[in-house]
């Protein structure tokens, strides 16, 4: 059945503009107005659309003392939340074992998401997870009464990292839920959620924010960076915030341009040396980050070659459109290349470098670079 959109206007009008996804602010608002609100909400979207930051607008939202106009930003319960102080509000994340983390490392992250919900959080060099204890210390707390504002909220962000046990512990409390508290999961990978976690959650799905927004939000955040230098970050990160400050704070569009060398260099993989010198920096350390981003580099390129191979985008859409030239000299060096299987290689590399067995990005890097050089080979020879 259709929401009704002819509702006062007020009911439909977001109440905090700079999280975005107004549609999906309006529904809430509509819920919250109609007292619909249902105790389990589950956000699902790509990866940097802000999902996390529109459930801390929630949480204020629901707990703000004058939310007739939306968000105040004045009132107590509203500052306290922004400033992730609030005793009414937790907000669980894949962590290290207790053992390989401490104190001062959930302090540092949560400093970083108060000043900044959009930062990618980041345990580096360990494995991260939601365990079980975890779970149970959401369920012991949803015992309590309310502290300060109207519900507690529970924002669990990246629910897909929930161990089996943790997901199962939670099942108890997404069934019998307190009426003082809702529950609001993120993800972006919503089928490694289990099925009975994901019935017992009412759906949102997010999509990317526009650009226009994307851009407003990275010029809050960095300030000092040329508008130019941002519009190229957001656009080769395709909007993903998450991706985009990670470009610019570990300067990893320098890799663009190593993704690029690499390809020369795959043409002629004799020359082992010289692509291990070229390697070295992306893979010296057992960091998969640097290898993450080299890879969304390359499949960028090849994301290019089949718009213009296709004429399906003109020099101006594509994701390297500053270097529309390159682009059109590798297709006239290769113009049979068989893009989707070099596509398919990249990704393979890809779900390589995420499973947690694999702690070599060199020899995944080696691999991709062998295969790359048979596909070419077989351009040559066609």
């Amino acid at each position: 059945m259709m929401e009704d959109d002819t509702l006062d206007p007020a009911m439909v009008r977001p109440f905090l503009p700079e999280a975005g996804h107004p549609a999906l602010q309006a529904r809430i608002r509509r819920m919250v107005a109609q007292d619909r609100l249902p105790h389990a909400l589950l956000f699902t979207g790509p990866e940097g659309c802000g999902k996390d930051r529109f459930a801390l607008a929630v949480a204020q939202f629901i707990n703000c003392a004058s939310p007739q106009n939306g968000v105040c930003h004045r009132c107590a319960a509203c500052r306290k939340m922004a400033r992730l102080a609030h005793p009414d509000l937790r907000w669980v994340f894949p962590t290290p074992a207790e053992t390989k983390s401490g104190p001062e490392d959930l302090q540092r992250v949560f400093a970083q998401l108060a000043e900044n919900p959009y930062t990618r959080i980041r345990f580096p060099g360990r494995p991260v997870f939601i365990g079980i204890d975890t779970i149970r210390e959401l369920k012991k707390e949803a015992g309590f009464q309310v502290s300060e504002g109207r519900r507690k909220v529970f924002l669990i962000s990246q629910a897909e990292q929930m161990r089996p046990e943790a997901a199962n512990a939670l099942l108890k409390l997404l069934e019998e839920p307190p009426p003082n508290l809702l529950l609001i999961l993120t993800t972006t990978n919503l089928h490694r959620l289990l099925p009975t976690v994901r019935s017992r959650c009412q759906i949102l799905r997010f999509s990317p924010l526009p650009t226009e927004q994307a851009l407003a939000i990275l010029s809050r955040l960095y300030p000092r960076e040329p508008e130019e230098r941002l519009q190229l970050v957001l656009r080769l990160s395709q909007n993903n915030l998450k991706r985009a400050q990670d470009f610019l704070d570990e300067d990893w569009l320098a890799y663009r341009d190593l993704a690029i060398e690499f390809l020369r260099k795959v043409v002629l993989i004799n020359r082992a040396h010289e692509l291990l010198q070229l390697l070295e920096p992306i893979a010296h350390t057992r960091q998969r980050e640097p290898a993450r981003a080299f890879l969304w580099f390359l499949l960028l390129w090849f994301q290019d070659v089949l718009h213009l191979r296709t004429q399906l985008a003109d020099a101006g859409a594509l994701n390297n459109s500053d270097l529309a030239d390159n682009l059109q000299r590798f297709i006239q060096f290769l113009p049979q290349l068989d893009v989707e299987q070099a596509v398919w290689l990249v990704e393979q590399a890809l779900q390589q470098l995420d499973d947690p067995r694999n702690f070599t990005p060199m020899l995944i890097l080696l691999e991709l670079a062998i295969k790359l050089n048979q596909v070419l080979k077989k351009q040559e020879s066609s």
